[in-house]
């Protein structure tokens, strides 16, 4: 009777064990194919999946247009555009693409026209003051003045002054100072009438050679009523 109790209790611990391998094997399995699975993939905010092991490079960037802007200054084939929110309006040269961003509360849009990316470059927007400080609501002028505090790259303002565009649109020339002493781009604010806590933003993003084409831009610009 011993035995056969000692004989059954080794058929059991062979059992458990013959259980124990293959639930290992099943584990170890399932965890080499996971592994194997997602080795070494990063999925950026953007949507974008890099695994590290590309044999090749990522596609290059769209080049850069290239645009004669002597020639587009003076040109008769410049086109309407307006807004994706229809609340302002300008005219550009025909052969240049107006870069929108769709969904955007700014109803930004700019050109590709310099080394910055243009998500970075933005030309024209429509800023809504109370988004950086309420108490600067109805106070357009001081928000223009104070605009560079909202920005960790500038660190003052350089000159304010009135201007007046062709359409009749009033508001300031300003220019900020970077960090780095660097007197930046000019930067136009517009009063929106009958809007306390609105502006129109634009910033001269084009090259020293298309200055021209800008201001004959901002000249054509008008805010729809």
């Amino acid at each position: 009777m011993e035995e056969g109790k000692t004989s059954k209790e080794t058929n059991l611990s062979v059992l458990s064990i013959t259980i124990l391998v293959v639930f290992l094997v099943i584990v170890g399995g399932l965890y080499w194919w996971v592994s194997k699975k997602g080795k070494g993939q990063v999925v950026f905010p953007a949507g974008i999946n890099y695994t590290g092991n590309e044999t090749t490079p990522p596609p290059a960037q769209p080049q850069r247009p290239t645009y004669d802007y002597e020639k587009m200054a003076d040109a008769p084939n410049w086109v309407d555009f307006t807004s994706p929110r229809g609340q302002y309006t300008f005219k550009y040269p025909s052969e240049m693409i107006p870069l929108i961003f769709p969904g955007d509360a700014n109803d930004t849009v700019t050109f590709d026209v310099s080394d910055i990316p243009a998500q970075f470059n933005l030309m024209v927007l429509v800023e809504t003051i109370s988004n950086y400080d309420s108490k600067l609501t109805g106070k357009q002028e001081d928000f223009v003045k104070n605009y560079w505090k909202f920005f960790g790259g500038l660190k003052g303002v350089q000159n304010v002054e009135s201007y007046t565009s062709e359409k009749g649109l009033n508001g300031w020339k300003v220019n900020y100072l970077t960090q780095n002493d660097v007197v930046g781009s000019d930067n136009y604010f517009f009063i929106i009438p009958n809007q306390p806590d609105k502006v129109l933003h634009v910033n001269n993003i084009f090259p020293a050679e298309g200055q021209a084409v800008f201001t004959r831009l901002l000249n054509s610009l008008e805010y729809k009523k």
